[in-house]
C-alpha cells in the first residue's frame, strides 16, 4: 500500500514550483515498493530509504549552473556527457494531459475549481500519517480546506460517512461525528494535530470532500463527451 509521509521541514519544491511529497510503498523493492518523492510534474525512482530518494530529488531539481564559456574545454565536457549511459531508474518530467492543460487555462483566468479538484483527488493525498510516541499512525483523507478561495490544506482522520445519495459534500454536515486527527498544508507540513495542545481551529474542521472533487471532474469529462455543433449554413442568407 502506498501512503504519504509528512516531514516537519517541507521538501524542496520542483523547478516548476510544485510542492513535493514523500511517498512510501510498503511492498518489497522487487515488487515495485520503496520510497520516492513526487510532485505534479515529476517523480524520482523507487529507493530502499528516504535518503536515497531525497538525493535523487535534489539532483533532479538543483538550481541551474551558469553556462560554461565556449571553448575547447566546454566542447570536451559536452562530448563526454554525450557518451554517458542513461540511468535505468530515474525520475521523469511528465507531459501535461488535456485535463491538466484545461485546469491551467482556467486558473489563468481566475477559475481554480478544476485544478483544486484534481489536487484533492491526486494519489498522494488519499492517506497521510505521523509518528507519535515511536509508532506510525495513518489516516484517511476527509476533505480539502479552502482559505481565501483556494485549496490550502487537507484534513485526515476517520472516514466521512454520508447517508444522502444526493449530497455533493460541499461543507457537508451529514457526519457530525467525523474525527479529524491531522491537518496538512499544500507543502506537506503538519499544520495541526489532535495530539497537540488545544483543539484544531474551527476554520480547519470543514471543507469539500473527494466526492465534490469527483463531481467537478465528471462534469468536465461529460462536457468533453458532448459534440460541439457549429452552424456553417445561414438559412436567412440563402
Amino acid at each position: 500500500m502506498q501512503f504519504m509521509i509528512s516531514h516537519e521541514k517541507p521538501l524542496q519544491a520542483c523547478q516548476a514550483g510544485h510542492a513535493a511529497r514523500h511517498m512510501h510503498d510498503k511492498r518489497r523493492m522487487e515488487a515495485g515498493g520503496g520510497h520516492n518523492i513526487e510532485c505534479k510534474c515529476s517523480h524520482t525512482g523507487r529507493h530502499n530509504d528516504f535518503d536515497g530518494a531525497l538525493r535523487e530529488w535534489e539532483q533532479m531539481h538543483a538550481p541551474a549552473k551558469p553556462a560554461a564559456p565556449a571553448g575547447r574545454k566546454a566542447r570536451k565536457i559536452a562530448k563526454a556527457a554525450e557518451v554517458q549511459p542513461a540511468p535505468t531508474s530515474v525520475g521523469v518530467i511528465t507531459s501535461l494531459d488535456s485535463m491538466q492543460r484545461e485546469a491551467m487555462r482556467r486558473a489563468q483566468s481566475g477559475d481554480f475549481e478544476l485544478a483544486d479538484a484534481m489536487e484533492l483527488l491526486s494519489t498522494g493525498r488519499t492517506r497521510a500519517g505521523q509518528h507519535l510516541g515511536g509508532a506510525w499512525r495513518e489516516y484517511d483523507l476527509q476533505f480539502g480546506i479552502w482559505v481565501g478561495g483556494r485549496l490550502q490544506a487537507f484534513a485526515y482522520g476517520s472516514p466521512l460517512t454520508c447517508y444522502d445519495d444526493e449530497c455533493t459534500d460541499v461543507d457537508c454536515a451529514c457526519d457530525d461525528e467525523a474525527d479529524t486527527r491531522l491537518v496538512i498544508g499544500l507543502n506537506e507540513a503538519v499544520l495541526f494535530s489532535a495530539f497537540d495542545e488545544g483543539d484544531i481551529p474551527d476554520a480547519y474542521t470543514s471543507g469539500r470532500s473527494p466526492v465534490w472533487a469527483q463531481g467537478v471532474i465528471d462534469a468536465y469529462r461529460e462536457q468533453l463527451a458532448k459534440p460541439v455543433q457549429k452552424t456553417i449554413f445561414n438559412s436567412e442568407a440563402a
